[in-house]
């Protein structure tokens, strides 16, 4: 509903695709009610009398279908493991006993996405600080992107040069060359190749050389 790809049929309660709702009489094309509500007889009583039936107090609420949209358009970004998105993913599977047969299978599919990307996420999370350097070094040696959690954030980044302390690498993010202490990586995932530029290559060896030196967390002097 928010992307515009799909909305509720106020009549079933289910989400469906905006071609479920076309309706060439209107000026938008698209139509109130879905096209398998406008075809039984409920619905001429509903659109002609202006009325709804008494509302099921079983049924899922208005907030309750948004919230079931919003995690499944994008179930991955609910698999931070705060307490704040387990909250609300706890809250979907509370009220399941509400849903209609079309929205339980919508969120059993998204709920399946969020249990892959949480299991991912809890891996690279366990992996030991030495196997982030190891991802760091393949990615230099087969010139590859990598997919790196620093500060709590996660980004993409191209990386040339490394040591011990530093990688200096092509941050998508700020679109700009960046240095990050690998000791403050806190997840990795190799990903694609990316274009080597000898350029780019030369300003990271340099940035790498001119980086302080660091035993442990403190500045060698």
């Amino acid at each position: 509903m928010r992307s515009g790809a799909a909305k509720v049929c106020p009549q079933c309660g289910e989400i469906k695709p905006l071609s479920d709702f076309e309706d060439s009489s209107l000026i938008t094309g698209v139509g109130r009610f879905c096209l398998t509500c406008k075809a039984v007889p409920s619905y001429r009583k509903y659109f002609t009398e202006g009325t709804i039936e008494r509302r099921d107090p079983d049924a899922p609420s208005k907030s309750d279908i948004n919230k079931l949209l919003s995690f499944s358009e994008h179930p991955e970004k609910y698999a931070t493991g705060t307490s704040r998105t387990r909250e609300k993913v706890e809250y979907l599977d509370s009220i399941q006993y509400k849903f209609s047969e079309g929205q339980q299978a919508t969120y059993n599919t998204a709920r399946e996405k969020y249990d892959a990307a949480l299991a991912v996420k809890t891996e690279i999370k366990a992996r030991p600080k030495e196997e982030y350097a190891a991802i760091l070094s393949t990615a230099v040696a087969e010139r590859r992107s990598v997919k790196i959690r620093y500060k709590g954030s996660w980004r993409t980044i191209d990386p040339y040069s490394l040591d011990k302390t530093y990688v200096v690498s092509y941050c998508h993010f700020a679109r700009d060359m960046r240095t990050f202490r690998v000791d403050r990586i806190q997840g990795a995932e190799l990903s694609e190749a990316f274009d080597f530029d000898k350029a780019v290559s030369t300003k990271a060896q340099n940035k790498l050389s001119e980086a302080p030196s660091y035993r442990g967390y403190r500045k060698r002097y």
